[in-house]
């Protein structure tokens, strides 16, 4: 018969049978001991200088360049709001500056405008002026005309309305 896959719970049947036998101990110290120890130390040595330091090696620089982004990053929003407020003022005062020229040039304009129709209305009134003196002098040609023709009309006049000479 085989027992070895029994062997565990020999001591448990051991025990139960009235049988006082001790117990073996649960940590038992012997010269394995110091392998495990050497194996401890050994592995923490290794794992120290190819896993643990390099990992943290890893992760501090890792710390750092976030670090480092995040610096960049607020200098460049600083840099970016300093532009944005030069901009801005650089834009206010070509607003300013282009509604003085606005302001300039309608004056400008308005200026120009009453000297043109200054100049027209004088144009007009002069050839007003010169249309008047031309009526005038052909109504008094016309006159002197009609003058010269009164007297041989008025004979002409009443010598049909007596039917005599006159």
């Amino acid at each position: 018969m085989q027992l070895a896959p029994l062997a565990p719970l020999l001591p448990l049947l051991a025990a139960a049978s009235g049988g006082e036998e001790k117990a073996p101990p649960v940590i038992d110290i012997d010269g394995t001991v110091l392998i495990q120890f050497a194996i401890f130390v050994v592995m923490y040595f290794v794992l120290r200088q190819f896993l643990f330091q390099p990992y943290l090696k890893m992760r501090a620089e890792r710390a750092e360049r976030i670090e480092g982004a995040e610096g960049r990053a607020g200098e460049l929003a600083k840099k970016c709001e300093s532009l944005d407020r030069d901009y801005q003022s650089r834009l206010e005062a070509t607003r300013a500056k282009a509604e003085e020229e606005r302001l300039r040039i309608q004056t400008e304009a308005r200026a120009r405008e009453g000297e043109l129709l200054t100049a027209a209305r004088s144009r007009a009134q002069s050839r007003v002026q010169e249309t008047q003196k031309t009526i005038a002098a052909q109504v008094a040609a016309a006159e002197g005309e009609l003058q010269k023709q009164v007297e041989p009309l008025a004979m002409a006049l009443a010598k049909k309305l007596l039917g005599r000479e006159v």
